[in-house]
């Protein structure tokens, strides 16, 4: 079969992919810290990039178990195709690498770059998928530091492969998506979205956890801190909510994707109102 960059987004599509962008593996965007495509695969010259998108219903949903699910069926299909694209990439004698929409992921306590620990453990993927994105025009980085497309806004999921096939490369594009009209920031429940500014601490710290506060790091905070922490276990189960996390990947937090405007395909059927929700299956 003959194998150009027409024929592969063919393909992609037809497996249910929505959209599909081809990256120089020489000259992707680097995320911090810088994490190229050529490490992962010396011999890469083309990163291919692809987007499903989350079910809206799903993102609107009142309880983010039920995004959730949506957020895990995605990845699944994503992850699929990637293998499956990979097999014939290398069949036809082209080694390939597909990177997972999800895990696995490096944990960092430290900064590489400066060796100093880190406030708390850091994750990070194995290659940037949202600026290898922006490299090949599908989007940008919104102010709420999720990858906008002009489709979809921030409501879609990436996955990549890492390939020897030399494809004819798409251009970055200048797209002004997001218009810095503050609604993200309004919604933040973390304090991560301040003046512009993303913290990956707080947003990390609830979105993994349900905490609105940080560990402290001087000790005359820490009575503070254990009381919200007996607050919450008051009407929140540890263990139970413990295995939905780290078993079934539930999130606490999606505000800042639910409350942008950006997306151009969900227009006319984005709810005028957005009522709140539900984090992890609990009260709040």
């Amino acid at each position: 079969m003959e194998i150009n960059a027409h024929s592969i987004k063919k393909m992609l599509h037809d497996e249910g992919i929505d959209i599909v962008g081809i990256a120089d593996a020489q000259n992707l965007i680097l995320a911090h810290p810088p994490r190229s495509a050529t490490a992962l695969m010396p011999s890469a010259r083309s990163v291919i990039v692809m987007a499903v998108a989350h079910s809206l219903g799903a993102v609107y949903a009142p309880d983010i178990m039920l995004w959730t699910r949506n957020k895990i069926q995605t990845s699944r299909l994503l992850d699929a195709t990637a293998e499956k694209i990979s097999r014939i990439l290398e069949r036809e004698g082209f080694l390939s690498l597909p990177i997972s929409a999800d895990k696995p992921v490096e944990i960092f306590k430290q900064n590489p770059e400066t060796g100093r620990k880190f406030r708390q453990t850091r994750t990070l993927g194995f290659l940037s998928l949202k600026q290898a994105a922006v490299t090949c025009g599908m989007g940008e980085l919104g102010r709420n530091n999720l990858l906008l497309t002009p489709e979809f806004g921030p409501h879609q999921r990436l996955c990549a492969i890492v390939t020897e096939v030399p494809l004819a490369a798409d251009s970055k594009r200048e797209l002004d998506l997001c218009q810095d009209c503050g609604r993200c920031e309004e919604a933040c429940p973390s304090g991560a979205l301040k003046a512009g500014r993303y913290d990956v601490d707080p947003c990390f710290n609830y979105w993994a956890y349900g905490f609105k506060r940080l560990p402290p790091d001087r000790f005359w905070e820490w009575p503070r801190y254990i009381r919200m922490l007996r607050q919450h276990l008051k009407r929140r189960d540890p263990l139970v909510e413990g295995a939905q996390t780290y078993i079934t990947d539930v999130d606490n937090c999606i505000e800042c994707m639910r409350v942008c405007p950006v997306g151009g395909n969900w227009e006319k059927i984005r709810p005028k109102l957005l009522p709140p929700q539900k984090s992890g299956g609990t009260e709040k």
